[in-house]
């Protein structure tokens, strides 16, 4: 049993996912962004050290998780992953049910898993959740999805040319701002260049996420909805329609934040992931956010965010 004290860990399974045993304590499932990898939530499990087993797997299409051979690039094959990883489960989720947070990618992905299972989820933490196929089929004329469609468009066609830093300044430059790419040292490109083949096939799947408002009134768990201030607008409109779907929705703003929030302001937003599980059964203590390893800079926390081998060899 691991102490208060102790470190909180992301350990390698040596298998395509990663997990952080706490002491006893409900799941928590978190699922990260197609350009980012488990270490993102390394600061929201030391926030929920001894209160919960917080589950953090690799996503199918990064490495080391290949996309498997032959599937369609939907939200189904890691939905399945993520279940199985679950102990115990027998690809579903135990009683009392499991708290899902997400960011982007890992957002859409924590809703098609609350879709296939509404009773078993108990709660759904999501920052800004990206599932474009929502914009489709509630707002086809909407400026927000030509805009999304166009940069999705041209990172895939880089992507197919095999212009990955080209791909990656794109991506990048649209959702972190025009200094973004210029602010990260080499080996940070390096890390983005190698995902951008995730990234197409992960944007594909969230253009097949056709949601109705009927079908998203399902989720009947509490659901927070976090979102950066300076945030691009699919990303915004997505929050307003899921908010206005979702019975239990609530929004909460984080001020000077973008797409990348749980990056460049993880105390803010670990904080409010932490309030929301504590306000619907996570038991122990509520956490504090720590400052202490805030980044100095926008990007200043784009190292640990990126290669989770740093964490793992702290293990």
């Amino acid at each position: 049993m691991q102490s208060e004290s102790a470190a909180p860990r992301l350990l390698s399974t040596r298998a395509p996912l990663f997990a952080r045993p706490a002491s006893a304590g409900e799941a928590v499932l978190c699922l990260h962004a197609s350009h980012g990898s488990p270490a993102q939530w390394r600061g929201l499990a030391a926030a929920l050290l001894g209160r919960a087993e917080l589950v953090a797997p690799h996503l199918c299409g990064r490495s080391p998780t290949a996309w498997p051979q032959g599937a369609a690039h939907g939200l189904q094959v890691d939905a399945h992953a993520a279940r199985a990883l679950l102990p115990g489960s027998n690809n579903s989720f135990a009683p009392p049910g499991l708290h899902l947070v997400g960011h982007s990618y890992g957002g859409a992905l924590a809703l098609q898993m609350a879709l296939q299972q509404p009773r078993r989820v108990r709660s759904l933490t999501l920052y800004e959740p990206l599932p474009f196929g929502v914009i489709r089929s509630a707002a086809p004329a909407d400026e927000a999805l030509g805009e999304i469609e166009a940069i999705a468009g041209a990172v895939e066609a880089l992507v197919r040319r095999g212009d990955l830093e080209g791909a990656a300044r794109i991506f990048v430059g649209y959702w972190g701002g025009a200094t973004a790419w210029q602010a990260m040292d080499p080996a940070q490109r390096a890390a983005l260049r190698a995902r951008m083949a995730s990234v197409a096939q992960h944007s594909e799947a969230l253009f097949r996420a056709t949601w109705t408002p009927r079908l998203l009134a399902c989720l009947q768990m509490p659901v927070l909805l976090i979102y950066g201030a300076a945030t691009r607008a699919p990303a915004r409109r997505l929050i307003d329609l899921l908010g206005a779907a979702c019975p239990q929705a609530q929004c909460v703003e984080i001020a000077g934040a973008g797409h990348f929030g749980p990056m460049t302001h993880p105390a803010e937003v670990n904080a409010a992931i932490s309030r929301h599980l504590s306000a619907n059964g996570l038991q122990g203590q509520r956490a504090q956010p720590s400052h202490s390893r805030a980044a100095s800079t926008a990007f200043g926390a784009w190292s640990s965010y990126l290669h989770p081998a740093a964490a793992e060899r702290s293990t």
